[in-house]
C-alpha cells in the first residue's frame, strides 16, 4: 500500500505507538491467555487435542512476534501468574525458531482423530468436517513456513524442517485455508481490522489516505494479471476496469515539496482518481483474515523444489499450483471476486515457470498470494529480495532511506525488564529499524 497523509509506513518515520503495537498487544491480549489454556489442559485427557491445538496456536502467536522483533521473551513469557515471573528472559529468534519447530512436530503428531474437539469454539476450523485433521495440516504448513524462513541462516535445518513438513502432510486445496470470519456486530474485538482500518473505523480508503503501490499495481498490469481489476478500484469513480488503474508512488503525500503528489509523472489530475482497495471484495467488517493459505504453500514448496529438496512434484508444478490457488481462493473473500479458470490458463501459459528466473517468480506471486498479511509479506521480502523494491528517502525518515528490517521493542521494557532487555540488545542489536534478526541473512 501506498499512504497519502499521516500513514508512516511507506516513509520510514519513526512512530512508537505503531512500532511497538504488536509487542504490546501480544503479550497482553494473545501470550497470556493461550498459556492459561495450556496451562489449564495440560493435565486433562478430556481436552488432550485441545491442549495440543493451544500449543500450536502459540507457535502462531510467537512466529509472528519473533519475525517481526527478533530475539524476545519466548519461554519465560506469559507466567507472571502461574510463576510470579515478572521479567522473563529474552530468547534469541534461533533457539526460538528450533523449538516452535519441535512445537508443531509434537503437537501435530499428538493430535488424536478420535479425540475430542473443541468445536464452536474454533474459529479457525470449527465448521470442518474433521477439524483435528485440519489442524495437523495447518501444524505441517506452518512448519514449512517456520522451514523455508530459515534458508539463508541455516540452509540444512531449511531442508531437514521443510521435508519433514511434506512428510507430515501439509495443505492440499483451498478447502484447507486457515481464516477467521469476522462479526460486524461485536465493535472492534470482532470486526476484521484490515476492514475496520481501511474503510470503516478511519475510513482511509474512501478519503484519500490509502493507495494500492505504483509497484503493485504496475506488476499486475505489465503482467496483464486478472487479479487486478478484483483488487483495485478507482477511488473517485470506483472504476474497477484494469485498463484505467493507477498505483501511487510510495513515499508521495500532499505537503507539496520533493514528495508532493503532484510530482508523480503520472499525477491523474486529482488524488481520488488513484486506485484503492476494491471495499466490495476486501474490506467487509465481516469479512476473513487469511492466517496462512494453500497458495502460499504452494509457492513455498515450489522454492523448496528449486533448492533441490525432497518436497514431491517439481518447482514448476508447484508454482502452477500456487498461481492458481492464489487467484482462485480469492473468491473465499467473496464469490464475486472468482477469476475464469479460463483466466488463469491463459496467464499461466503467458508466462511459464523459468528456472533461470525462479526465485524471483515464486517472490513476486508470493507477495501478490499475500495480499493485505501485511507481516508475511514483510518477513518473506526481507528473506529473499524480492519484490525489487526501491526503498524511499522522505524527509526526517528514521533509516536514512534505507527499507527497515524490523519493528522497535517498547521504551518501558528497557526501565520494566532492564537486565535481560539489556543482554538481548547486546545480543542483538541496536534497538533500531535497521538491525536485522536471525534469518534475514541474505
Amino acid at each position: 500500500l501506498a499512504n497519502a497523509s499521516w500513514y508512516a509506513g511507506d516513509k520510514y518515520i519513526q512512530n512508537d505507538a505503531w512500532a511497538n503495537a504488536t509487542f504490546d498487544v501480544a503479550y497482553n491480549d494473545q501470550v497470556k491467555y493461550i498459556v492459561d489454556l495450556l496451562k489449564l489442559t495440560e493435565s486433562d485427557p478430556l481436552y488432550a487435542n485441545l491442549h495440543q491445538i493451544a500449543r500450536i496456536n502459540r507457535v502462531m502467536i510467537f512466529h509472528r512476534l519473533t519475525d517481526l522483533y527478533g530475539d524476545i521473551p519466548y519461554f519465560e513469557a506469559g507466567l507472571a501468574f502461574h510463576e510470579k515471573n515478572y521479567t522473563p528472559k529474552y530468547d534469541s529468534q534461533q533457539d526460538i525458531y528450533m523449538d516452535m519447530l519441535n512445537e508443531l512436530d509434537e503437537a501435530a503428531q499428538a493430535l488424536d482423530p478420535a479425540g475430542d474437539v473443541p468445536g464452536s469454539g474454533d474459529l479457525i476450523y470449527g465448521n470442518a468436517s474433521d477439524p483435528i485433521i485440519q489442524w495437523r495440516k495447518f501444524a505441517y504448513s506452518m512448519m514449512l513456513r517456520l522451514a523455508m524462513r530459515m534458508t539463508e541462516a541455516d540452509p540444512g535445518a531449511a531442508q531437514q524442517w521443510a521435508e519433514r513438513a511434506v512428510a507430515g502432510g501439509v495443505f492440499e486445496s483451498n478447502a484447507d485455508n486457515a481464516f477467521i470470519n469476522h462479526d460486524a456486530n461485536g465493535g472492534r474485538v470482532t470486526v476484521n481490522r484490515n476492514s475496520n482500518i481501511l474503510s470503516g473505523e478511519w475510513n482511509a480508503t474512501n478519503t484519500g489516505e490509502v493507495f494500492l503501490s505504483k509497484t503493485f499495481v504496475d506488476y499486475l498490469a505489465d503482467n496483464n494479471d486478472p487479479r487486478l481489476g478484483v483488487f483495485s478500484r478507482v477511488l473517485s469513480s470506483g472504476d474497477t476496469d484494469p485498463a484505467n488503474q493507477i498505483g501511487l508512488p510510495n513515499g508521495l503525500d500532499q505537503n507539496g515539496g520533493e514528495f508532493d503528489i503532484s510530482t508523480d509523472p503520472n499525477f491523474p489530475g486529482d488524488i481520488t482518481n488513484y486506485s484503492t482497495i476494491r471495499e466490495d471484495v476486501f474490506l467487509s467488517l465481516s469479512g476473513p483474515t487469511f492466517v496462512l493459505n494453500y497458495a502460499q504453500v504452494e509457492l513455498l514448496l515450489a522454492e523448496a523444489a528449486q533448492k533441490g529438496y525432497s518436497v514431491g512434484g517439481t518447482a514448476a508444478e508447484h508454482y502452477d499450483a500456487g498461481v492458481t490457488a492464489a487467484m482462485e481462493f480469492l473468491a473465499q473473500y467473496n464469490a464475486i471476486a472468482t477469476i475464469p479458470a479460463a483466466d488463469i490458463t491463459t496467464y499461466l501459459a503467458a508466462h511459464p515457470y523459468d528456472a533461470a528466473n525462479g526465485e524471483a517468480m515464486i517472490g513476486a506471486q508470493y507477495w501478490v498470494a499475500s495480499f493485505l498479511d501485511w507481516y508475511e509479506v514483510w518477513s518473506n521480502w526481507r528473506r529473499t529480495g524480492y519484490p525489487a523494491l526501491t526503498p524511499v528517502d522522505y524527509p526526517s525518515n528514521a533509516t536514512g532511506g534505507v527499507i527497515p528490517r524490523r519493528m522497535l521493542y517498547p521504551s518501558h521494557e528497557a526501565s520494566n525488564n532492564p537486565t535481560n532487555f539489556a543482554e538481548a540488545i547486546e545480543r542483538q542489536g541496536p534497538n533500531t529499524f535497521l538491525t536485522k534478526v536471525w534469518w534475514d541473512a541474505r
